[in-house]
């Protein structure tokens, strides 16, 4: 039975914001982070963004278990000879370290490979996708696992909120840096988002619009220039922003954008209404 087993299957986790088609395509199998937020329960039929506006209220979220990852272990061993795990950040979540739990709990811990992307959203979507691409190569495990570290240390994050009253809320934004942000908001200036070693914060400042679309393309502007980019797009509620911004990349930079997505209720659930981020990942 060995011997008609694909050799490497990929899990990953929905932060990565990959669209269904790329996950079937790549048989991929997906662990799901947790939200819990009453108010969407009982109104089921209006937006997750639109309900976050209206309330202030704030969803709570929480990493997979163990649990769920053994399940995808055990699933994807059916067919497939070893595992490949791409995880969201562990300096921003358990996921990581349920991932590893559940790697321990296996018959046959050697089977599986977890790999911390260190990244969150699209990058980390870009991520594991060419982690799948290389599995379609017919790359091994070890090979595979060193293309992902050195592509991990270019892979750049960059986003514009609307307000700094979702981040806030969870801690990763302190208020006076909230404050700060609004000020140089009246201002003017954008201040941006972005992930640095692991961790989100803020990264720089754009100080030439206050258009968050023209504040994205001048910043994937300036990284087409140093290297040939490959990119994926999340928005919140904001789609035609979103298309507009695929739109202007593929036309003005000639950059391939490789999934224009929804982010995941957890991401813009953390970031809130009206976020737009972009990732990048040299080719």
């Amino acid at each position: 039975m060995e011997n008609n087993k694909q050799k490497i299957g990929l899990v990953v986790d929905d932060i990565c914001s990959l669209p269904e088609k790329i996950l079937a395509e790549f048989q991929i199998e997906v662990v799901k982070m947790k939200l819990y937020f009453p108010e969407w329960e009982k109104f089921p039929e209006k937006n997750l963004y639109q309900l976050m506006k209206e309330t202030k209220a704030h969803p709570k979220t929480s990493a997979p278990s163990p649990g769920d990852y053994l399940k995808a272990y055990k699933k994807l061993l059916e067919n497939f000879e070893k595992v490949l795990v791409v995880t969201l950040s562990s300096k921003l979540s358990a996921t990581y370290s349920s991932a590893r739990q559940a790697k321990e709990l296996m018959p046959d811990p050697s089977k599986i490979e977890i790999f911390d992307s260190l990244l969150a959203s699209a990058p980390e979507g870009l991520l594991a996708l060419r982690a799948g691409e290389l599995i379609r190569e017919g790359k091994n495990l070890e090979e595979i696992v060193k293309t992902l570290g050195n592509l991990r240390e270019k892979a750049k994050l960059f986003g514009f909120l609307e307000t700094t009253y979702w981040v806030e809320k969870i801690g990763r934004m302190s208020h006076w840096q909230g404050k700060a942000f609004g000020i140089l908001k009246s201002l003017g200036v954008q201040p941006m988002i972005g992930i640095k070693k692991g961790k989100v914060g803020l990264t720089g400042f754009n100080f030439w619009t206050r258009d968050i679309l023209e504040a994205l393309f001048h910043q994937l502007k300036h990284e087409a220039k140093k290297q040939k980019i490959r990119l994926g797009i999340n928005y919140t509620d904001n789609i035609d922003l979103a298309y507009k911004l695929k739109e202007k990349v593929e036309k003005e930079l000639g950059a391939e954008v490789l999934f224009t997505s929804l982010a995941p209720p957890i991401i813009g659930a953390n970031s809130g209404p009206g976020t737009l981020l972009a990732g990048c990942l040299s080719v």
